[in-house]
């Protein structure tokens, strides 16, 4: 027999298992994620009682600008058993994942697929490529720059995607990003740049530090990218918003009234920013 629930008490530990096995990601991170971004815990598929998929479904916000944001939900940590792959079982839990977010109010899907060929698969699940982002390297440069709480990153970030349609995160999803890297200059940072200020999620991994989002004047960006560099003392990997024409792929909207809004006029442009990868 199949069934799709929200995981029991009994199912919690085959389903952690899952998800580390996946994406190599410890007990003290998934607790993290659960108590911050997603309290209601994962959803799951099991047949005759053994797990065959799980994934998370945290409520997010995607704002369009001038309108009041919409609730979206945002498909996370998507996994099947790896003896089972290719059975369809993702794609069953993704369209039951769809209808409770519909009857949760919410008006769309949002994911991060975690290789760029998932793109096919979240295709064929009704998604399609909704936010781009372009990458640079840059070298330290160093500038002001203060760790601020997510609360005061949440009102920074507001200010500097005004008029460009994006994700909206709460302050523990905000809190649950401060925290994924534990090395030095790793945090939520506010940066005063040359023509005005900038906010960044930095993560200072040791040899491959990365710029989750960084978010400033566009004049300011390869200032405010150094100074990134500078917090981690090495060459960073930079996210920043793609401009009409520019940037790649990077998430993924499955609108769930079956066409996207008249309003939703950004396309690839929209930032959907931290995907907590």
């Amino acid at each position: 027999m199949i069934q799709i629930h929200q995981a029991r008490e009994g199912e919690l530990a085959a389903a952690g298992a899952l998800w580390a096995d996946t994406f190599g990601d410890g007990p003290d991170v998934q607790r993290d994620f659960y108590r911050l971004c997603g309290p209601g815990g994962p959803l799951v598929l099991t047949e005759d009682g053994e797990l065959r998929a799980m994934l998370a479904l945290p409520q997010v916000y995607l704002s369009f600008g001038a309108d009041a944001p919409v609730r979206a939900g945002y498909v996370y940590a998507l996994a099947c058993a790896p003896a089972r792959r290719g059975e369809g079982w993702a794609s069953m839990l993704v369209e039951t994942a769809a209808g409770l977010a519909r009857n949760r109010g919410f008006e769309c899907l949002l994911t991060v697929p975690a290789e760029p060929e998932l793109f096919g698969f979240f295709a064929k699940n009704g998604f399609r490529p909704g936010f781009s982002l372009r990458e640079a390297a840059a070298q330290p440069a160093p500038a002001p720059a203060a760790e601020v709480s997510p609360e005061e990153y949440a009102v920074l970030r507001e200010g500097l995607l005004a008029g460009r349609a994006h994700t909206v995160y709460n302050s523990g999803q905000l809190a649950f990003q401060r925290g994924l890297c534990p090395h030095p200059g790793s945090g939520l940072y506010r940066l005063e740049l040359a023509h005005g200020p900038g906010c960044a999620a930095v993560e200072n991994w040791p040899g491959s530090p990365v710029v989750k989002e960084l978010l400033c004047a566009k004049s300011d960006t390869e200032q405010g990218a150094g100074a990134c560099a500078a917090l981690c003392g090495a060459a960073v990997t930079v996210r920043v918003p793609a401009e009409p024409g520019e940037g790649r792929p990077f998430g993924a909207v499955r609108w769930l009234a079956g066409k996207a809004p008249a309003r939703w006029t950004a396309g690839q442009e929209g930032w959907l920013g931290l995907a907590f990868d």
